[in-house]
């Protein structure tokens, strides 16, 4: 729950270290002061020869167009690189590949004096990124945006060379986590020969997944906004802001708070402060029941200085609060129907597709869900901005992914993720929870101190939302969840344990989750369940892997879950592994994807989208109470 006297601790805090911390990190959005471009279209694309992957370095790549190189293809940007091409060497690569791109910048831009910042919204994993054969930034770490300051890089009277070389290696000190072996055994391997591998099941998409953009500002320009909201005794709307300024020093900021229709609510002339919003409309979930949904204000700021910065910001005013046995959103507790999903699609694998991403929330609120995971990963701004004005209640997680080793290395770099991911994302309302990880090796002791840590990390940084990992251990096993706000399980009952023992299902999922909430005296969240179904395969009686089998296996979780809310065991929520179908390594368990989707890769239902349809549509409101005759059971 959020205390006063911790949104000043929170503020003062964003005063200390938020400008080194989080300068910059604002999405690009075009205004009176600023202008916007995307570098979007056809890159072109060189891989390092795996025998020789410091050669792009060697020969100085970074300064060279391609074209006198030879060798190269064309890579769409946005997207990953693995599905694009024709060529098994690309689809499975691993290692340094190199992008390189010409463009061109208005004249005006350096006649104005004006900055020019070059942002990427997600590269995986390592990046370093030249400009005209200068180097400009450097990022390790995907899923999260990062910048460069290209002002005094950009040449006005001829073409603009950037170029990108990208190292998709994981390490067993990153987040994620990888491993290369030497398998030293030449009666089955070649001399010097490696093996890479990963624990994680989906596959590692790599290379400049989400936008480009070159944005402008004046000198003097608004770098960060923090906003906390609340309500007061009268319900009125609180607003606590602290606006960051970089660049040269401007004393005010002028702040408007506009309505929907875009009417000024209220005013200030202070870069930190409170606003009142009297009459307030709160952020509300879909399926709420409420007049208004997903009601967005905007938070206009303007420098008060001779060449003023503009920056708009949508916010939603709502709180969250958690207990032994809810979570309270707005003061209601919230019953989450949702599941894990992935960014995966054919062709683009991981790259950012607004024709996809609309397609997915069109398909959400066909099912009548209302929440998400972003499982196992941050997902893309657009997407968020999507679900802020959409009413839908997301749980973003980390890309820590089966994480086993547990010491200092991982911890600085873990440290650091959440911290760009808490600044990235801190600002929308339909963010209600971190998830720190996802089923880590939490049987480990190592692993204790471990979480505490970054807990405690998460907590400083963002007093406002409540933090989890997800857990998969048993209960005699599973450690440091007690550290958590939250408790979550993935259980994947009579399809991973007990194979095709449909019957056990609601003895073990009702006995599990009563043990695990009487013990910590927590709340649960019901993270994963469930099945593989491949498309258009039938069974009668029902046998594993036939849409037949998935329907059965989801109709008896949800007996589950009305027996465990009916007997006052407190869950939080159902989440379905999971969305659509999703892209694996090559493995002999899977056909290429994993397919517990309700919806096929292609964005087309299964049996098990309808029968899941109906279950989400009998819950009255997000609390955990159905509509009596519609009641499965």
């Amino acid at each position: 729950m959020v205390r006063p006297s911790e949104i000043v601790a929170f503020l003062l805090l964003v005063t200390l270290v938020g400008t080194s911390l989080a300068a910059n990190i604002l999405y690009p959005v075009e205004s009176e002061s600023r202008e916007v471009r995307t570098l979007h279209g056809l890159w072109n694309f060189k891989i390092s020869p795996p025998s020789n992957q410091l050669i792009g370095f060697d020969e100085k790549w970074y300064t060279m167009r391609f074209e006198t190189l030879g060798d190269y293809w064309k890579m769409p940007v946005p997207s990953s690189y693995n599905d694009v091409s024709t060529n098994s060497t690309i689809r499975d690569y691993v290692g340094w590949s190199w992008y390189q791109y010409e463009f061109y910048v208005p004249k005006r831009w350096t006649d104005d004096q004006l900055n020019v910042f070059l942002r990427f919204g997600s590269v995986h994993f390592k990046s370093i990124v030249w400009l005209n054969g200068k180097l400009c930034v450097d990022h390790e770490g995907g899923h999260l945006p990062f910048i460069g300051n290209a002002t005094d890089f950009l040449k006005y009277d001829e073409p603009n060379l950037i170029v990108v070389a990208v190292n998709n290696t994981l390490r067993p000190d990153t987040i994620p986590q990888g491993y290369t072996t030497y398998p030293n055994n030449t009666y089955k391997y070649p001399k010097d020969y490696t093996i890479y591998s990963h624990e994680f099941d989906y596959f590692d998409y790599s290379g400049i997944n989400r936008a480009v953009h070159l944005y402008t500002t004046p000198k003097a320009y608004v770098c960060d906004i923090t906003v906390l909201t609340s309500f007061g005794n009268n319900l009125e709307g609180i607003v606590d802001y602290k606006v960051d300024i970089c660049g040269n020093n401007v004393p005010e900021c002028n702040i408007t708070l506009l309505d929907a229709n875009r009417n000024t609510v209220v005013e200030s002339n202070t870069c930190s402060g409170q606003l009142i919003i009297p009459n307030v409309i709160p952020w509300w979930p879909i399926m709420s029941g409420k007049k208004h949904i997903a009601y967005l204000y905007t938070f206009q700021v303007k420098t008060n200085n001779e060449k003023s910065d503009y920056y708009r910001l949508r916010i939603g005013v709502r709180t969250l609060q958690w207990t032994s046995k809810e979570l309270l959103l707005n003061n209601e507790p919230i019953y989450l129907r949702g599941f894990g999903k992935h960014e995966d699609s054919i062709i683009r694998g991981r790259g950012y597709d607004d024709a996809l991403s609309a397609r997915d929330y069109y398909l959400i609120k066909w099912l009548g869900a209302n929440s998400f995971r972003t499982s196992h990963y941050p997902y893309a701004e657009e997407t968020l901005q999507q679900a802020d004005a959409e009413g839908i209640l997301v749980i973003v997680e980390s890309a820590a992914c089966n994480l086993r080793i547990f010491g200092p290395d991982v911890m600085k770099f873990h440290k650091g993720v959440m911290t760009e991911n808490v600044n990235r994302d801190k600002n929308h309302p339909s963010v209600i929870m971190w998830s720190l990880a996802n089923e880590p090796h939490n049987n480990l002791n190592s692993s204790v101190s471990y979480f505490r840590e970054l807990y405690k990390h998460v907590r400083n940084i963002d007093p406002s939302r409540p933090i989890t990992f997800v857990n998969s251990q048993q209960i005699q096993n599973a450690k440091a969840i007690e550290y958590m706000d939250i408790l979550t399980l993935n259980r994947y009952s009579s399809w991973y344990s007990d194979s095709g023992h449909l019957e056990l299902i609601q003895y073990q999922i009702y006995n599990e989750f009563e043990a695990f909430t009487k013990k910590y005296k927590k709340p649960i969240l019901f993270t994963e369940y469930g099945a593989g179904a491949i498309a258009g395969l039938h069974s009668l009686p029902e046998t594993m892997w036939s849409e037949d089998y998935h329907v059965t296996l989801l109709q008896e979780h949800f007996k589950t879950f009305d027996s465990l809310i009916a007997n006052g065991v407190p869950i939080l929520g159902e989440m379905i592994w999971n969305f659509a179908d999703f892209k694996t390594p090559q493995e002999y368990i899977r056909p290429g994807l994993c397919v517990k989707g309700l919806f096929t890769r292609e964005r087309q239902p299964k049996m098990a989208a309808y029968v899941v349809k109906e279950r989400f549509h009998t819950f009255i409101s997000n609390t955990a109470w159905q509509k009596r005759s519609l009641s499965c059971g």
